[in-house]
């Protein structure tokens, strides 16, 4: 490999020295984790193994470069770190003692399942293997490699919240791919924000496509399972799966990119099921939408749409009735053309004659009613030829006192006094469409700031504190309560978590048991709001730059322990400085 000894192991770009790339900043001297291929690797004659770039419970993706072709591609390993283990030779995957049944059975699913992706891969809207061969006790998938972004990063760029009108042009290509994909007996089970592609000419593809046992609970391997886009049925060994699974997952996605908000998860709706309609959430969501939506949720399987085409139906198909519409919502009534329109052409005709005796009836009633109101005023009112007052019933009234004397008191005359009466004051009348103040507690303040939805609505202000159960970015509370009748535009507060007041000291030893470096070790410390300092350490036995312990001193804490971030508690850390010449006992 001589020749392309001088490509990004990161990004797979030619580079004119080695050091740092260009292009995305990859050192040449970074390694894998140890229970990984290292860069540089070299599989089947053909194929360089570059830096790793995701794994679950099944299988390592790796960037990578086809020397034949002289094109990047993704090289997936089937490495199901739970029962097996990396050779000494950095190559071969060795299964556990007890594990070796499963480890065959299972590579024979992976291969199986790339085998019949392979089969679709002249589909456009899935990323499926171009190449597959076995060597080192494992198996191999080359995977295509293209320039996108994940749906997730995409929605982040939108603002986090899509229209109706913008997902019905996006997904129809991937509904019928992924109906396609049911027809040949391939389920998914990971549908989500981080395994759906947005290419850069706006089309999406379907990728992260494993074997049943890592995207279920209770097997051998480390479940991959994705927080409110996974089905009921998933965390239940015992449930049976099927296209419904990917169903549920489909209307999540939808769910989360018309309203904005994540799905609840689903393991905690069942026993008190408090999920919003979508339409709820956003007033825009067409009504017949958010039905579907939530029948293909349905915790339930024998209640749920069980397939992609009849969610699909269900969706662009018109409702035979008007659907209520919530407050705020808005109605869009269809205007009838041709032979129907002349139908009610006759037919209004006929209402008219109908229509006119019915307003003559009713204007003559009102001109009765009119009258006899007068009348009834005339009576009430003084007359002049009278001596006789009318006497209205108001204690504060004093009336003359002309005729009247008595032995001891001289005729004297009052005036009559009225006290002003009170001014009638018109509360002014809210103009816009009422709509009901939506529960925001739990939401993350950036996607309801950003959302369109509350854009000429609501004016959020925002006031951040520590809390003690909410994480940073997270709303706590809210000043108008919820189901609170609102006419825009409201001004709203909303307490934001600055970050939790007093934090767990996260590890610095990975899932695979390899050691953070120091940048991961920071984006951790960063996400938490921990204060941090760092201090070197000589070692003789690692590399430099990888955590090798932490400690606060206010709280006598170490990994695991407590550490208030509020207070402002310091946390030092330890980095690895290599020094080879250093006794390693001290």
């Amino acid at each position: 490999m001589s020749e392309h000894r001088m490509l990004c192991m990161g990004c797979m770009e030619p580079l004119d020295e080695l050091g740092i790339c260009p292009y995305c900043g990859y050192s040449d001297s970074a390694l894998n984790p140890s229970m990984y291929m290292q860069p540089k690797t070299v599989l089947d004659s053909r194929y360089i193994v570059g830096r790793l770039i995701s794994c679950n419970g099944e299988s390592a993706v790796y960037m990578g470069y086809d020397i034949t072709e002289s094109t990047k591609v993704l090289i997936k390993e089937y490495m199901p770190d739970a029962i097996c283990q990396r050779a000494d030779d950095g190559l071969s995957v060795l299964p556990l003692q007890n594990s070796i049944v499963q480890y065959k059975n299972y590579m024979s699913e992976f291969i199986e399942l790339n085998k019949a992706l392979m089969r679709l891969r002249t589909m456009s809207h899935i990323v499926a293997p171009s190449d597959m061969f076995s060597a080192n006790n494992t198996a191999y998938a080359v995977l295509p490699y293209f320039e996108c972004i994940t749906l997730k990063q995409y929605l982040q760029n939108q603002a986090g919240e899509l229209t109706w009108e913008q997902v019905k042009k996006l997904f129809p290509p991937l509904f019928t791919t992924l109906g396609c994909i049911h027809n040949a007996g391939i389920l998914h089970r990971g549908i989500s924000l981080e395994n759906i592609l947005v290419t850069d000419r706006g089309e999406l593809k379907l990728t992260g496509f494993s074997i049943p046992a890592v995207r279920t609970v209770n097997t051998d391997l480390a479940p991959e399972l994705y927080t409110g886009y996974s089905a009921p049925e998933q965390y239940a060994a015992s449930e049976w799966e099927g296209t419904w699974t990917d169903v549920y997952a489909v209307a999540a996605v939808m769910y989360r990119l018309l309203t904005g908000c994540m799905p609840t998860e689903a393991m905690a709706r069942i026993g008190q099921d408090s999920l919003l309609e979508p339409v709820k959430i956003n007033p825009h969501v067409p009504a017949n939408v958010s039905k579907v939506i939530m029948q293909a949720m349905r915790l339930s399987c024998e209640q749920r749409i069980k397939t992609v085409t009849d969610m699909v139906t269900k969706l662009f198909d018109q409702p035979e009735y008007m659907t209520k519409l919530p407050m705020g919502a808005t109605q869009t009534i269809p205007i009838s053309t041709g032979s129907q329109a002349k139908r009610r052409s006759s037919s209004s005709k006929n209402k008219r004659h109908s229509n006119v005796f019915m307003i003559m009836g009713t204007v003559l009633l009102i001109g009765i009613v009119v009258a006899a109101f007068f009348a009834l005023v005339m009576m009430l009112l003084p007359s002049d030829n009278t001596t006789d007052p009318i006497v209205p019933n108001n204690p504060a009234v004093t009336l003359p006192q002309d005729n009247v004397t008595t032995p001891d008191t001289p005729q004297a005359t009052t005036e009559v006094t009225v006290p002003p009466s009170p001014p009638v004051t018109t509360e002014p009348k809210k103009e816009g469409t009422m709509f009901v103040m939506p529960g925001l507690v739990g939401k993350k303040y950036s996607s309801v700031a950003e959302s369109d939805t509350w854009k000429g609505r609501l004016e959020f202000e925002a006031i951040y504190e520590y809390s003690d159960e909410y994480e940073s970015g997270y709303i706590f509370d809210q000043d108008t309560p919820e189901g609170t009748d609102l006419y825009p535009v409201q001004h709203v507060k909303l307490f934001v978590s600055q970050g939790l007041a007093v934090v767990t000291i996260p590890d610095f030893i990975t899932e695979f048991g390899m050691r953070m470096t120091k940048e991961e070790y920071i984006a951790v410390l960063d996400e938490l709001n921990i204060k941090y300092e760092f201090r070197e350490l000589e070692t003789p036995n690692e590399l430099t730059g990888y955590v090798m312990g932490v400690y606060c001193p206010e709280t006598s804490a170490e990994v695991g322990g407590d550490i208030n971030v509020k207070e402002g508690n310091t946390l030092y850390v330890d980095i690895s400085v290599y020094s080879p010449f250093v006794d390693a006992a001290g």
